[in-house]
């Protein structure tokens, strides 16, 4: 039997053509450990190193990086053993004749507790500051939505021909903290001079008299590497692609291609390089991280595909976790009066039935579906270049306030941009909405 939320009573459908998001999410990869999310047990989590000589070979995906890439890692340590850290380390191998330099072109990585604990948060806030977060995604995504770096990360690593070397080596504990979890998330962009294997493993260290302990040695983590299979507790194994039935998205473990969607949207005619506004009174909206049966009619899938993965998990990166999303909308107003434009990122219910539109609660349920920072960046009606960077917190079936609102002049143009990481603890689809309404300027 349905829950409230799911009540006819507190349905409301709201007429809004959707049409699919313009761009695309580019071939840059991306290393993307997320699965187990619940680490259990020292041993690997995700590693591309060759299979050959290693006692577990099905441990290891055999794909090498070179050039620009980025990481993405999420795990949670709930460990009740209170004598025991997780480390979460991250090794390279190389495997040619001369030493490969890898730079470390910005980083970010918070624990829940201390670093960003999951506090309640309005609905909308100015976070100009950058001071507005709750959850280590939510942080890692805002840092670099400001191309922040954090400190204390070296510029660069020389991994010795022949040989390996520790990317990081990060800390998970548990004690002293009220629930006895605590979860992670990384995200570095790297480049590197040469070919270059990953892996990501795990590594409970027990503490003496309850005092913190040296991080595992570079030999510990490749003994872990070469020795043991993939760490336990794994999580539910994804539907088949075309299955029919429940669908399981499964989480990620391995190489996605894409991590940076860009577009500019447009009325889609050959030549035209603008977005018409709708009429007023009504509403157009795009789709962000749509999905397998949740792309709102569009049939766009904007999850990007695996190269590399564990066969018990996610057949493609379902939720773009830690994806950046650049978007440009060159609206124009074609009516003969001005008309004030309000744009919003909401989260109406998932769907694939283009008949069913945008479909919202009210009031909204209660599980949070996105919690994030979006930078807006438009030219104001003053006449000001603006920049915006708004937080968002909303549950299932949000229709948002507007992020911002201008007013269009007769036959005008004005070119908005909106950018976000996507947050790792989100929830997707969202949706971006331009509505129309008459304008009450004179």
């Amino acid at each position: 039997m349905a829950g409230a939320e799911e009540s006819k009573e507190n349905k409301v459908l709201m007429d809004t053509e959707v049409r699919a998001l313009p761009g695309s999410l580019g071939t840059l990869p991306m290393f993307n450990s997320n699965s187990p999310e619940v680490v259990r047990t020292s041993g690997v989590l995700l590693s591309l190193l060759p299979k050959e000589g290693k006692r577990y070979p099905d441990a290891h995906l055999d794909y090498p990086l070179k050039g620009r890439f980025r990481i993405f890692t999420h795990h949670i340590n709930n460990n009740p053993k209170h004598d025991r850290v997780l480390y979460l380390g991250l090794i390279a191998y190389n495997p040619e004749d001369n030493d490969a330099t890898v730079r470390i072109l910005n980083a970010a990585s918070y624990v829940s507790q201390p670093d960003a604990p999951f506090i309640k948060l309005p609905a909308i806030s100015n976070n100009n500051d950058g001071t507005v977060y709750a959850g280590p995604g939510d942080r890692i995504t805002n840092d670099f939505l400001r191309g922040e770096h954090q400190t204390g990360w070296p510029s660069k690593i020389t991994v010795p021909a022949k040989g390996y070397a520790v990317i990081y080596a990060l800390p998970l504990q548990v004690r002293g903290i009220v629930p006895q979890s605590n979860g992670r998330s990384t995200l570095l962009e790297l480049t590197s001079s040469r070919k270059i294997y990953l892996a990501e493993v795990a590594d409970f260290v027990k503490t003496e008299n309850c005092r913190s302990v040296e991080p595992p040695s570079l030999e510990r983590f490749v003994e872990i590497a070469e020795t043991h299979t993939v760490s336990d507790e794994r999580d539910k194994t994804p539907s088949v692609p075309g299955a029919k039935g429940p669908l399981v998205y499964g989480r990620v473990a391995g190489v996605q291609i894409g991590c940076k969607w860009t577009g500019t949207a447009t009325d889609g005619e050959k030549n035209i390089t603008r977005l018409t506004i709708p009429e007023i009174g009504k509403s157009i909206a795009f789709p962000l991280c749509s999905l397998e049966r949740g792309t709102f009619g569009t049939g766009q899938v904007q999850s990007a595909p695996l190269v590399a993965r564990y066969a018990d998990t996610a057949y493609a990166a379902h939720g773009n976790y830690a994806v950046e999303y650049r978007l440009q909308f060159p609206l124009y107003n074609s009516s003969k009066s001005k008309v004030k434009v309000s744009v919003s990122l909401d989260t109406p219910l998932k769907t694939e039935n283009p008949k069913e539109n945008l479909t919202y609660f009210e009031p909204p349920a209660k599980n949070t579906f996105f919690r994030g920072t979006v930078l807006a960046q438009y030219l104001s009606d003053k006449g000001e270049n603006a920049k915006d960077y708004i937080h968002l917190v909303q549950t299932r079936g949000t229709k948002s306030r507007e992020l911002f609102n201008i007013v269009i002049k007769p036959k005008g143009r004005r070119t908005i941009r909106i950018s976000l990481f996507y947050p790792p603890d989100a929830t997707p689809p969202q949706v971006l909405t331009f509505s129309s309404s008459s304008s009450s300027e004179p």
